[in-house]
């Protein structure tokens, strides 16, 4: 049987390894730097954001075009059954109507009126639509990122419909702030602290749906529903 001696042992390179090392750090230091500079680029857009309201010009963008973000919708869409009424909160383009059964009624409300039937919202300024009935389905599509108190969002919008069906990208602790901000997003909640508030709200909440957008970013399909009498009594004893 062989051994392993000091005679066939592989002979190591201090030079190559100090060679490897260096390599490896200046590799390391670049992606900082890049990073780096790329979140100073960002940080005008940023603080914009954060001091701003409601960013109208976007959102009068939005209203005029099909987003690169319409995937989103179609998947909605699918989650969506046969003869209910939606009421779409943010409706932008309104592209969901189109992504839902010929057989569901749509009522779309949205900051800028690009149709004569959008019931007027301003959610950072805590005008809320008056909605003409309760919907079967509440759609909040590409809509929480950018709101600012995000607690009285949901508290507000769980008594528009039975189910909600709610869309979000989360923050991953690690990632940029800043970055999150030069999008437009002005709160930065986890996964977790999205469960937290949810249950807060007293909502059922499942994940129907995830995508990975980039390496700091999950896309998120949730649906919520009340906490039926008798689950809500199982809360309170929970809690007492």
């Amino acid at each position: 049987m062989a051994s392993c001696t000091e005679g066939n042992r592989p002979a190591y390179n201090r030079s190559d390894l100090s060679l490897t090392w260096k390599a490896n750090l200046v590799k390391r230091l670049k992606t900082v730097v890049t990073r780096a500079v790329g979140i100073a680029r960002k940080m005008p857009a940023a603080v914009r954001v954060a001091c701003a309201k409601t960013d109208k010009k976007r959102w009068l963008r939005v209203s005029k075009e099909i987003p690169h973000w319409d995937e989103r919708n179609a998947i909605i869409g699918t989650l969506v059954p046969e003869d209910v009424s939606v009421v779409d909160l943010g409706a932008g383009a309104q592209t969901l109507r189109r992504h839902l059964k010929r057989s569901c009624t749509y009522q779309p409300c949205d900051i800028i009126q690009s149709s004569k039937d959008v019931i007027y919202c301003d959610f950072n300024r805590k005008r809320y639509p008056v909605l003409p009935r309760k919907y079967d389905y509440v759609v909040c599509s590409g809509v929480f990122e950018y709101i600012r108190d995000p607690s009285h969002f949901i508290s507000q919008i769980h008594s528009y419909g039975d189910v909600i069906i709610f869309t979000y990208n989360p923050y991953r602790p690690g990632a940029s702030k800043i970055e999150r901000l030069a999008c437009g997003w002005l709160n930065h909640l986890t996964e977790r602290q999205m469960g937290e508030l949810f249950t807060k709200q007293r909502l059922v909440w499942q994940v129907l749906h995830r995508k990975t957008t980039t390496k700091d970013v999950d896309e998120l399909i949730y649906e919520l529903r009340p906490i039926q009498p008798r689950l809500n009594q199982r809360f309170r004893d929970a809690n007492e």
